[in-house]
Formats: C-alpha cells, sequence, structure tokens
C-alpha cells in the first residue's frame, strides 16, 4: 500500500514552497482572466514572507506578483511624472522593499483576503512614487520649464495621451472639456493649481476655479465608480 501523500492533497501550510508556488501560479492566471481561483495559495506565501520572513518566500512573491505591480504602476496617474526621476523597475523594486519594511513593523500581518494582501502592496507602491517626486521636488527647488511652447509640450499634447486605455475612459465620463483639462493637467503632467495658472495662461481664471472644477470632476467620477471599473477591466 503506498503511504505517500498527494502533494495536491496538502493544505496550502503544509505545502512544501516549490509546490505551493506551482499552485499559486495556475490559481493567478485564472484571477488575471477574470475566471474562478482559489486565493489560498497566494495568501500562503504572503504569510510566510510577511509573518515569517522566509528568503525564499519572499522571492517567490516578488516573481508571482511582479507582473501587478508593474500593472499599477502603469496605470497610476503620476507615472508619467515619476519616470522623469527613476525606471520603472526600480519603483517596483522599492514597492516590494516597502512591503517587506512595512510587514515588519507591523510583526508580520496575516492577510484574509486577495485583496487584502494587493490593497497593501498597491499602498506601497503609491507610497513610493509620491515620497520620489517629493524628493525631487525638494532637491530642485527651480521653477518648472516653460512647457506653454513647442508642438513637443506636455501641456499642449493632450490628444497623444488618449493612447493610454485609462485616460479613453476617464474621458468618456468626463465630457465636460475644462473638468478633463484640470484633471489632465493635475494628473498627467504632476501640476498644482498655482503651476497650471503660470504655465497656462488665460486658461483658467483663479486657483478657486480650477479647485472648483476638480472637485466637479471627482464627484463625477466617483459617482461613475462601476462604470468606470467596468470599462477598465474591458479595456485592459
Amino acid at each position: 500500500m503506498d503511504t505517500m501523500i498527494d502533494r495536491a492533497d496538502l493544505s496550502p501550510r503544509a505545502m512544501p514552497l516549490a509546490t505551493l508556488a506551482d499552485h499559486c501560479a495556475q490559481e493567478m492566471h485564472k484571477y488575471r482572466r477574470r475566471e474562478a481561483n482559489d486565493d489560498r495559495y497566494s495568501l500562503e506565501i504572503f504569510r510566510r514572507a510577511a509573518l515569517e520572513h522566509d528568503r525564499e518566500a519572499w522571492e517567490i512573491l516578488y516573481h508571482q506578483f511582479y507582473e501587478s505591480v508593474r500593472l499599477w504602476f502603469r496605470r497610476h496617474p503620476y507615472r508619467v511624472v515619476a519616470l522623469r526621476y527613476e525606471t520603472e523597475n526600480n519603483y517596483i523594486d522599492d514597492t516590494f522593499k516597502r512591503f517587506w519594511q512595512w510587514s515588519s513593523k507591523q510583526h508580520g500581518p496575516e492577510f484574509t483576503s486577495l485583496a487584502a494582501a494587493f490593497k497593501a502592496l498597491h499602498l506601497c507602491l503609491n507610497s513610493t512614487i509620491m515620497d520620489t517626486l517629493r524628493t525631487y521636488a525638494r532637491a530642485r527647488e527651480e521653477a518648472l520649464p516653460d512647457f506653454t511652447q513647442g508642438e513637443d509640450s506636455p501641456l499642449q499634447a493632450e490628444d497623444s495621451y488618449h493612447q493610454d486605455d485609462w485616460w479613453c475612459v476617464v474621458e468618456a465620463i468626463l465630457t465636460h472639456p475644462r473638468e478633463r483639462r484640470v484633471i489632465y493637467l493635475l494628473y498627467h503632467c504632476g501640476l498644482k493649481p498655482r503651476e497650471i495658472i503660470q504655465h497656462c495662461p488665460g486658461e483658467f481664471a483663479s486657483e478657486q476655479e480650477i479647485y472648483r472644477l476638480t472637485r466637479n470632476a471627482l464627484d463625477r467620477l466617483r459617482r461613475n465608480g462601476d462604470k468606470l471599473r467596468w470599462r477598465l477591466g474591458h479595456a485592459l
């Protein structure tokens, strides 16, 4: 009688790491294709990496979820600005480093769902991007270049930005051209309201008008959150 236990019948916590990684890869493939999937294998990798600080588990976590972080980065509203200072791969690597540091301070969080684990990882990416932008902004302390002239001006190149899937979705919701213009300048070009007034003279009467248009645009996007998520899911 064969007394060996089929590894496929083991619970994720009892699985050897290599077997766990194989199951995780299969289930993540289903997840990305929006098919029914079992997130227990992914959660176990997060648990071993974050709670047990298993170095091999961290390496698997990095390779299994690298693509997810890369997609989040490419959809980030400050992606274009962020790439002026660091490479895409640096932001991704720093995201995982920050997640490691955060999990150490939390004494190893144990996630109850893949969505919760992804939320924490996504927040680490956002913090990495924003901290980088703040660091370089303080270091430069110089006037922004004049982007109001020339065919290649990023402030005048809104049409070329329409190639991004997420912007096409936003554009379909923000039918008011001035609201759409404000969102473009704030989140694609990375300008603050006072900088918009400086570099786009005559377009807006005051910073207060920019704040009002921004509030209206964001309220409209929030009200259309379901449509936004649905259309992004199909576009991407």
